[in-house]
């Protein structure tokens, strides 16, 4: 019996060394699996959630990644923040009609002197445009909003001296006309000073010679939601502003049929030259004091601070505040609750109206 016993507790060893090995192998499966499939925090591959949060991005529905600058869905983080180009474009009568702004993601609308609008839009750079213009000076105000886009290409001709001045001061990243108009052309059926152009074709030129590789594009982002309340019967509602004298009373109207504002100028629907008739998804009205400053009637506007503000967006207003505490940081557009108000994604277009003008819904 001694010798069987021996013989049993050998088995019984061989046994309980096989059990432990495949428990010690099962166990090391799973770690190997914790360790390759989980997602790591990185710097290039940080999840989601991470990246929507560090830039203040909400993001509802079924789009994961949201382009920065007007909410549209990427595919990939990379295309959220794309080189950016803004252009400086005249709003003069003598200028009509305009081209390129179609085409634009995000455009703001400022009164300059004698009350006459300009707009600074903003492309990716990546979009195409045969025809931007016409391209007109700098102003002070537009570089707060400017600074708001790191690294964003500022594209003009001349500026008031204190504009000038800001660039230089601010080192942002110019394209004046009067030291590099290579890459602008001057129109031949438009008489000067509304009749310098550039197009994606000269300002991709002009990146690739200029560009910093290696300058930051990212920025907060404003929030963007699918789950916006749209207006779809009896939608009738009508943005009108008033410029001052000369005509300038742009309008805008909700389209229930298409879900975006169509926009009106001079008695008409306002359009690019080459037809292409102007939309956008989402109307700010930014209420701001101004003050002339000069002889000349330039203004001083104030962008940082806080002052009113009204939200259109499918069919719907939403009164509110704006918000902008230093030069650099964007401006942010808030409900009465405090709280960030969510943008349709698609084209904004922020009207800036001051105490000199007057905006009717």
């Amino acid at each position: 019996m001694g010798k069987v016993e021996k013989v049993l507790h050998v088995k019984d060893a061989e046994q309980l060394m096989f059990v432990l090995s495949a428990i010690i192998i099962a166990i090391a499966v799973m770690l190997a699996l914790w360790f390759f499939v989980t997602p790591r925090k990185t710097d290039l591959g940080r999840s989601l959630k991470e990246t929507r949060s560090d830039k203040g991005t909400e993001n509802t529905g079924s789009c994961a990644l949201r382009r920065f600058i007007d909410g549209v869905c990427v595919g990939n983080i990379g295309a959220q923040s794309p080189q950016l180009v803004a252009v400086m474009v005249e709003n003069h009568v003598d200028a009509q009609p305009l081209s390129g702004i179609a085409k634009a993601s995000l455009v703001y609308e400022a009164p300059v002197e004698g009350s006459i609008p300009r707009l600074m839009a903003i492309f990716p750079s990546f979009q195409e445009a045969e025809k931007v213009g016409p391209v007109r000076s700098a102003r002070p105000y537009y570089l707060d909003w400017l600074l708001e886009y790191p690294s964003t290409m500022y594209m003009h001709v001349g500026g008031s001296p204190e504009a000038l001045a800001k660039i230089q001061k601010e080192s942002i990243f110019d394209m004046n006309e009067f030291s590099r108009g290579w890459y602008y052309w001057r129109a031949t059926d438009r008489f000067a000073p509304h009749n310098a152009y550039t197009s994606s074709n000269l300002w991709n030129a002009a990146l690739e010679r200029y560009a910093d590789v290696d300058a930051p594009h990212e920025f907060e982002s404003w929030h963007f939601s699918d789950d916006i309340d749209m207006c779809e019967t009896d939608c009738d509602q009508t943005i009108s502003l008033s410029y001052g004298g000369g005509g300038y009373k742009p309008s805008w109207k909700y389209n229930g049929e298409t879900g975006v504002y169509d926009r009106y100028e001079f008695r008409r629907v306002d359009a690019d030259q080459d037809g292409e008739e102007i939309h956008a998804d989402t109307v700010i009205v930014q209420l701001v004091t101004a003050r002339v400053v000069d002889d000349v009637g330039r203004l001083n506007i104030d962008t940082i601070g806080s002052g009113k503000a009204v939200i259109f967006q499918g069919g719907q207003a939403i009164e509110g505040t704006w918000e902008k505490e230093e030069l650099r940081e964007r401006t942010k557009w808030l409900d009465d609750t405090g709280e960030q108000i969510s943008f349709h994604p698609g084209k904004i277009w922020v009207q800036v109206v001051s105490q000199f003008n007057s905006v009717e819904w």
